[in-house]
């Protein structure tokens, strides 16, 4: 019986190494701003987090690490990018990659909470241009290699659910951290009608590495991609952005890396940045008023970027050229959410949040934006971020935080109106101050508020996914408000806070 599960390990870590050299990651990798290509900040991964666990006593702190120097400690760390099976020279790891001030990256083994290993980058080209804000020491973005396929159900993920079925997962292409080949084939039998396959392009593509990778933008705006193993440059830098831009949402889908860039820092006009990897070549699409929302584009199953903007429009652009494709006009105010994208009845929806406080949902077969009601008048935060997520009966849901008056989590079902997708109220949370962006693990909606003052401790809740009750919170964990950052995967939930320290929490286990 031992011998048949140490097997059954290796052959699965076997798989999940074949993709990791590859341009797709596990299911339950955290591999960049909101999670996925579609940004849905949604995990649906095996393990022990879920409403029935969170009810009963064990989810605690496990471990805090200060990873921020002291001299810039204010500026706080990035939430971890994750690999969460890397078989190495170290035998089997658990790995998250942060991003601190300043050009500083860390590798942390997640299980244990130590450091693997560090890199620092020392760029010789100072800030020019932009706000105030620009000149200072800047953090990296961090990503790795994601799939843009929509996620589909796979049996026994997240453990059996309060109705009796599976929760939600994602799987890549063949050899890329497929989890079976049965499973590969219901991906492909389930794709929504009118998602075609990303265009194959001329260009050259990367030749496949026989260990996992990561890819770091630094202040100098060189593309690196290192060996996630050690840190090591796994090729020669790539010239990507000018020096010291203000860039967000680093994500790398079918061997092209996409950023943003916003306030004019370094002298870039706020736009999308697409570097094809094979050829090295970069390609810039300039945003009319401004980049909105802080995690830069979101990909589509068939390739198309769609982007935000500060003057109430949704933009979708060509994948590698970005060529405009179509400009949605939202005829309210301006965006404040970067896109979430999500499939719904075989229907492609993107939806964002605007300055008034609400949700706009659009359908990308249509050009109408659908509204949801105003939640207490309230303005939406300047930075809000979205999540979604479904049920196990498949009830979408929508997820913004700070869409109250007092602060709170609020909830919008998407329904069908006479074939018409609609928003429903669903649920809000508890005062929660200062509340920022969800993130979603198999039922459990899990958010940081940052405090009132900004004195007092930051607190992370676990929220019921279907009624927004709370069922467990940190307390007085985390001493410090201000801003924070969220990422999931591994059965553990990991808050970045503002001095620069990490926190995981989950359920112990033996080591």
């Amino acid at each position: 019986m031992k011998a048949s599960a140490v097997a059954a390990v290796v052959t699965c870590a076997g798989v999940g190494l074949a993709g990791a050299g590859g341009n797709a990651a596990r299911a339950q990798d955290w591999t960049t701003g909101g999670y996925d290509a579609q940004r849905s900040s949604w995990v649906r991964v095996e393990g022990k987090i879920s409403t029935a666990a969170l009810r009963k006593p064990g989810f605690q702190l496990l471990w805090k690490l200060t990873l921020a120097h002291e001299s810039t400690a204010g500026r706080g760390v990035t939430a971890p990018v994750l690999l969460d099976l890397m078989i190495g020279y170290r035998g089997f790891r658990a790995l998250g990659f942060v991003g601190a001030p300043p050009d500083h990256v860390v590798a942390i083994d997640t299980d244990l909470g130590l450091v693997e290993w560090e890199r620092r980058f020392a760029p010789e080209a100072r800030a020019t241009g932009g706000s105030a804000a620009c000149a200072r020491d800047m953090t990296p973005n961090l990503a790795r290699p994601t799939n843009a396929a929509l996620p589909t159900v796979i049996g026994g993920v997240g453990g059996a659910s309060r109705a009796g079925r599976p929760a939600h997962g994602a799987v890549g292409d063949p050899g890329e951290g497929a989890v079976t080949l049965a499973q590969v084939g219901a991906r492909r039998r389930e794709t929504p009608p009118g998602a075609p396959a990303p265009p194959q392009s001329p260009a050259p593509r990367p030749a496949p590495r026989p260990f996992a990778i990561v890819y770091v933008l630094p202040s100098d705006g060189m593309l690196r991609t290192l060996n996630a193993m050690n840190g090591a440059d796994a090729e020669s830098p790539v010239p990507f952005l000018p020096p010291h831009t203000n860039a967000r949402g680093l994500i790398i889908v079918d061997d092209v890396a996409y950023v943003a860039t916003a306030r004019g820092c370094g002298g870039a006009p706020d736009g999308i940045w697409a570097l094809d990897l094979g050829a090295k070549q970069v390609t810039t699409w300039r945003a009319p008023g401004g980049i909105a929302g802080a995690l830069g584009p979101a990909v589509a199953p068939d390739g198309t970027i769609y982007v935000t903007t500060g003057d109430g429009q949704v933009i979708a652009l060509e994948p590698r050229t970005l060529k405009q494709r179509r400009a949605y006009r939202s005829g309210g105010p301006a965006f404040v959410s970067s896109s979430v994208i999500f499939d719904h009845r075989g229907r492609l929806l993107i939806a964002a949040a605007s300055r008034d406080g609400r949700v706009r949902m659009l359908d990308s077969r249509g050009t109408a934006f659908i509204r949801t009601p105003l939640v207490a008048h309230a303005a939406a935060p300047a930075a809000v971020a979205l999540a979604s997520w479904a049920d196990t009966n498949d009830t979408r849901w929508l997820l913004m935080p700070g869409g109250a008056l007092r602060g709170a989590i609020v909830a919008w079902k998407v329904a069908q109106h006479d074939t018409v997708p609609t928003l429903q109220s669903g649920w809000m949370s508890g005062d929660m101050p200062g509340p920022l962006a969800a993130a979603v693990v198999n039922d459990v909606i899990f958010a940081v508020s940052r405090g009132a003052p900004a004195s007092s401790p930051a607190v992370l809740y676990a929220l019921d996914g279907a009624t927004g009750k709370e069922l467990w919170n940190s307390g007085t964990t985390i001493p410090t408000g201000g801003r924070t950052a969220l990422s999931a995967g591994g059965s553990q939930v990991y808050v970045a806070t503002g001095d620069g320290t990490l926190y995981a929490f989950g359920f112990p286990m033996e080591h």
